[in-house]
């Protein structure tokens, strides 16, 4: 009684397209075993046997092996009748997992399964750039969108996974298969005033980092007061974005069409593209002056040097490159022909 109330446990938590192709596969092993015993000379092997259950049940019927006696022909109307009825239970069944999956990942309910992506938090202008951009320059990149105001995946990208859900709630996290992601960019939610939003940003900060510590984790802020509280929240880099905004505003009142300068640097559909590369060995020890020449023949212009959690734009001729040091470049990329 024990083993039976076991047995009755472990397969109900068997999924039923696996008991039902357990039940098909028990039907002809037992049929075919059967005829074989009943018909040794059309029969030869129990293999033999099972090959042509297996074919009668799913009404394909190559004919290569037929029963002659009234008990095995008798065996073929039960297949039949049960292939019947089974197959359309077996062909209705995978539809039905196919197309609960589909509905899923459309309304945001199937985890992912990938490792290396990129979570991107928020729905919005911003973010659609970012993944549009992304998609251009790394399409084989697989990217998580994580958002509680769509009602369905945002049409015509490949390669994102939509989650739908609070990104400060842990479950949506896990959904996003947060513990193997290589970074995070964490979008303001620009409803409300805009503490409101930084707050809630922090909030999401601290759940990504509680999940996955060492994930990269980028976040926008709206306020400078809260650029701090974004840092201890445990944010690797802090995108203040109205300082940004309004630093290009000033720039194009003071010089006409300094925006599109801008603009330019950082479209990544551009020629030229905005990049740290990290110094190479016969870039150390050199000097600023040498490096940007040297660059400058093979498209590169150097404009300035990442020096640990410094950046200096523009230093002096004479600067030497030292290890560890990331040179910022323009770089110049090819047009593709048409």
């Amino acid at each position: 009684m024990l083993q039976w109330l076991m047995f009755r446990t472990l397969m109900g938590k068997v999924p039923f397209l696996v008991k039902l192709l357990l039940v098909i596969l028990s039907i002809a092993c037992l049929i075919g075993g059967a005829v074989h015993l009943l018909e040794p000379l059309k029969f030869p092997t129990w293999f033999d046997g099972i090959w042509w259950a297996l074919v009668t049940v799913s009404t394909v019927g190559y004919g290569d092996f037929v029963p002659v006696t009234i008990i095995g022909r008798a065996l073929a109307i039960l297949l039949i009748f049960v292939g019947v009825g089974v197959m359309t239970l077996l062909v209705t069944t995978l539809a039905s997992i196919a197309f609960s999956t589909n509905q899923s990942f459309r309304y945001g309910e199937l985890a992912f399964v990938g490792e290396g992506h990129i979570i991107i938090i928020g729905w919005n202008e911003r973010s659609k750039h970012t993944i549009e951009n992304v998609q251009e320059v790394e399409p084989g990149t697989p990217i998580v969108l994580i958002d509680e105001t769509l009602t369905e995946a945002p049409p015509g990208y490949k390669q994102l996974h939509f989650v739908k859900g609070n990104s400060s709630e842990d479950a949506v996290l896990k959904q996003a298969n947060i513990g193997l992601a290589q970074s995070v960019l964490i979008t303001a939610k620009q409803q409300g005033n805009e503490f409101t939003a930084d707050a809630r940003t922090i909030l999401t900060t601290l759940a990504v980092k509680s999940q996955n510590r060492d994930v990269y984790t980028i976040v926008e802020i709206l306020t400078k007061e809260q650029l701090e509280n974004a840092y201890r929240a445990g944010a690797d880099e802090c995108i203040e974005s109205t300082t940004l905004t309004g630093a290009v505003l000033v720039s194009s009142l003071l010089h006409h069409h300094m925006s599109d300068v801008v603009g330019d640097l950082l479209k990544f559909d551009q020629m030229n593209q905005l990049s740290f590369q990290p110094a190479s060995d016969h870039q150390i020890g050199y000097r600023f002056i040498d490096v940007l020449k040297a660059g400058y023949d093979a498209g590169e212009l150097l404009i300035g040097i990442k020096r640990r959690e410094r950046v200096l734009l523009h230093p002096p001729a004479e600067t030497l490159v030292q290890v560890d040091d990331e040179l910022i470049m323009i770089i110049r990329r090819l047009t593709k022909a048409k």
